[in-house]
């Protein structure tokens, strides 16, 4: 007798739990593609409950319904994918970011989203998949769209407007760093290592006398990497006699953040990474290209 209760108490235990199932899956399906992936991973969960029960007439018509889910469910994802990539592309329409590259993976002006469907998520790199921004990032391609923009807007607000203020900034902060590492003026130092220097240098003399959280100014790497393109761009090349040279990151450093950079070449996306950075004499260091 015992045994028959428990047999009882477990089916009927199971059997709340499919109805609840059912109910919150009928809900998914008011946006049936929207909701494709959720949908998706809750039949998986339907299945098990459904496989948990007896044989007989409802276990053979909840087994003939899922088929059919499943089956709805699939084309449902394929619908998702494209309108996905089709609204995120609309969403980024006069924002100068290009959309290129195949789902899951695609490159957005400066910036490179990774598409997870599966777990409805996406992930967004600053340049190509090393410098990680955001991740978890719902899948919703208008709102994706959105925070892309304000990336990129709060790139162009706060860029260097003066590229020669900011090629002294860079040396002076260079300097430093070669007294503090006891090297002689010319050699190379590692950009990383730079870039602290010019966090140092940009702090108000207020943090300097209490080095507290809201007296800290923030430069982040992705700014950093910002105003070097720009620094590029605007053509300048010397400063005080000194020519800026940029070396370019071997394979291996590339996926180290702390031994490379990377740097944008032009506004599609393209870029370089680079390891080092030195200021050398002009007289003595040719003429042109500021990377080596």
């Amino acid at each position: 007798m015992e045994g028959l209760i428990s047999i009882l108490k477990t089916t009927v235990h199971n059997s709340q739990l499919l109805v609840k199932r059912l109910v919150a899956y009928q809900k998914l399906l008011a946006e049936p593609v929207r909701r494709a992936y959720e949908r998706e991973k809750m039949l998986v969960d339907i299945t098990r409950l459904v496989n948990e029960l007896g044989g007989g007439e409802v276990k053979a018509r909840l087994e003939e319904w899922l088929q059919g889910e499943r089956t709805g469910v699939e084309e449902a994802k394929n619908e998702f994918r494209f309108e996905f990539g089709k609204q995120l592309f609309q969403g980024l329409a006069g924002s100068g970011m290009d959309v290129k590259g195949q789902l899951p993976f695609l490159r957005c002006g400066l910036f490179s989203v990774r598409v997870d469907f599966a777990t409805g998520r996406a992930t967004i790199f600053w340049g190509p998949e090393i410098e990680r921004l955001k991740t978890g990032v719902p899948l919703e391609p208008f709102g994706l769209a959105k925070l892309l923009r304000s990336y990129q807007e709060s790139l162009e607000k706060r860029a260097i407007r003066e590229p020669e203020e900011f090629a002294r900034r860079l040396f002076t902060a260079y300097r430093r760093l070669c007294g503090n590492q006891g090297i002689s003026e010319g050699e190379r130092v590692f950009l990383i290592d730079l870039l602290g220097e010019m966090v140092f240098l940009m702090q108000p003399e207020g943090f300097k006398v209490n080095p507290v959280k809201d007296r800290f100014v923030e430069y982040p790497r992705i700014r950093f990497s910002y105003d070097l393109y720009l620094l590029k761009r605007s053509g300048v090349r010397t400063v005080e006699g000194r020519q800026i040279r940029l070396a370019v990151a071997n394979f291996a450093a590339t996926a180290e953040k702390a031994k490379a950079l990377w740097v944008p070449d032009n506004e599609g996306g393209e870029g370089t990474h680079y390891s080092y950075i030195a200021f050398v004499r002009a007289e003595s260091g040719g003429a042109g290209n500021p990377s080596q």
